[in-house]
């Protein structure tokens, strides 16, 4: 039997649809090294086996939509977090390489340009890395994780005190180079030399390597490289035996920033990481644990900088529009309703409008939701409340959004699960109609009316990742939820989903 057939049969009997797992895709052609348009493989390649190896008990292939006469293959990347691909700068590398190798070089087509967009928080873990990190990782994987339901998250809180007394040194040197800072993120700037080998590194290189636009996120503050003596002795990795190079925090300034990387350098004097570095964004409005928890400082609301923030960047003919979680769910008004007017004066309530406003084409929505998938929110059924984001960006009448990309960090970190179904939308979509779990159904009192019309399939959502179980009622889902959130003791705990959904990009003027 091959591994293709194999893999369709594993989807089918995990999704219960033969379209729906990107059978229809059009088979894969040889790629080179030499091909000066479109993607490309790399030399540096992690083999078969060392990815199959590093893939979870639950895994799929990428779920895919092919359309002709695309100019733009997108993929977002489902993946799951695991503190063993935490333990070295190698380890994070060659799993992130696997996601590339599992999820998106079976897709690569001569000619055709590829968008590959990693999840919200992509870079979190990163702080574990090496012996700085080890009790942290060792707590992770241990019984006394949790559980704390989808509260405040102490495991998160402890293990940053753990970390802010492992990088001490590293935060008193940035202390006296950028001034003083709040202490729930000074980790982050302490760490600014970790996060710039492992996070920006790591995808920047990808972007190149692979010949390919590669989006992903992470909580760090603008850095420079040295290479005094006396710098490298403060901040170098104590494991790193042979360095010749740090990266220093700038500023005490720490965002939620999602950064875009070209397969060229675009800047041989920017540091490593930066280089082929297009497009930064910062997020605006930041949610709660952010806020709280992390003190991260919020990207810029008003002004210039706000619309420029917004505005994103054009990639091959489309304009990508960079909208974090929360700001994706921030209108202005009720589904259906006028865009606010001015909508970017304070792009806090409007985000979303003000991208609109902006000619934004894809909207592209990374994310890290903390908390149970199958939840009832304020808002009431979690999944619901989601198409406020993701369908409505592609059905609302007074947007003229083409497509939302929205790939979904799963996995418990610690205390905290992280759970989703990573999307891809288009506008005037002809897919099988589809539907997150549990929203055929609406609940008077629980669910908000302005929600009512997401309720039921959408052939607007082309490419959906199945949930952990089939769609069932709510108290059904509910029940799986917990199950696998931390601390559950049950067989489904942590036991989520890794894989990716991806889309063929029509441009504005094809019908």
């Amino acid at each position: 039997m091959s591994k293709r057939l194999l893999s369709t049969l594993l989807c089918v009997a995990t999704i219960g649809s033969l379209a729906a797992c990107g059978d229809s895709a059009p088979a894969p052609l040889p790629v080179t090294a030499a091909m000066a348009i479109g993607p490309r493989l790399p030399m540096d390649r992690p083999n078969t086996g060392t990815c199959i190896a590093l893939r979870p008990q639950r895994w799929l292939p990428a779920i895919g939509a092919p359309e002709a006469g695309a100019t733009l293959r997108a993929v977002g990347i489902q993946y799951k977090q695991d503190v063993r691909h935490v333990e070295t700068y190698a380890s994070f590398r060659t799993k992130m390489r696997c996601l590339m190798e599992d999820q998106v070089v079976p897709l690569m087509q001569p000619g055709l340009p590829m968008l590959v967009v990693y999840n919200e928080d992509i870079g979190l873990m990163t702080l574990a890395i090496g012996s700085r990190g080890a009790a942290v990782r060792a707590h992770a994987a241990s019984p006394a994780r949790g559980p704390a339901g989808d509260g405040a998250p102490a495991g998160i809180a402890t293990a940053l005190g753990a970390l802010n007394s492992a990088y001490a040194p590293q935060i008193a040197a940035a202390q006296a180079l950028v001034g003083p800072m709040d202490p729930r993120k000074q980790v982050f700037v302490g760490a600014t030399d970790t996060l710039a080998r492992a996070y920006s590194q790591t995808f920047s290189d990808i972007a190149r390597d692979y010949g390919v636009y590669v989006v992903a996120s992470n909580n760090q503050p603008r850095y420079r490289a040295s290479r005094e003596a006396a710098e490298i002795a403060v901040f170098k990795d104590p494991d790193l035996a042979n360095v010749d190079e740090v990266y220093i925090a700038t500023t005490a300034i720490v965002t939620n920033q999602t950064d875009l990387w070209g397969p060229q350098d675009v800047n041989p004097q920017a540091p490593k990481g930066e280089r082929n570095l297009l497009f930064r964004n910062d997020k605006v409005p930041l949610t709660d644990i952010e806020k709280t928890l992390l003190a991260l400082d919020e990207g810029p609301a008003t002004g210039e900088a706000a619309r420029a923030n917004a505005a994103g960047h054009v990639v091959e003919g489309f304009r990508l529009g960079f909208a974090t979680s929360l700001p994706a769910f921030k209108w202005g008004s009720d589904f259906g309703q006028p865009l606010p007017a001015n909508p970017c004066a304070n792009v806090i309530t409007s985000y979303m409008a003000c991208m609109n406003e902006l000619g934004v084409d894809v909207v592209v929505q990374a994310e890290a939701n903390p908390g149970r998938w199958a939840s009832v929110q304020p808002g009431g059924w979690q999944p619901l409340e989601w198409m406020l984001s993701t369908w409505r960006t592609v059905a609302d009448p007074h947007a003229r959004f083409l497509y939302n990309i929205c790939p979904h960090l799963v996995g418990n970190l610690l205390d905290l699960p992280f759970d989703g179904q990573s999307v891809i939308a288009r506008r005037g979509g002809r897919s099988t109609p589809k539907h997150y779990v549990g929203n055929t159904e609406f609940t008077l009192g629980s669910d908000l009316e302005p929600y009512r019309p997401f309720v039921g399939d959408k052939p607007e959502l082309i490419a959906l990742a199945p949930w952990v179980s089939p769609d069932a009622p709510r108290a059904a889902l509910l029940d799986t939820g917990a199950k696998l959130s931390p601390g559950s003791g049950d067989a489904l705990e942590n036991d989520y989903l890794e894989t990716a959904v991806w889309a063929d990009l029509l441009p504005r003027s094809t019908p």
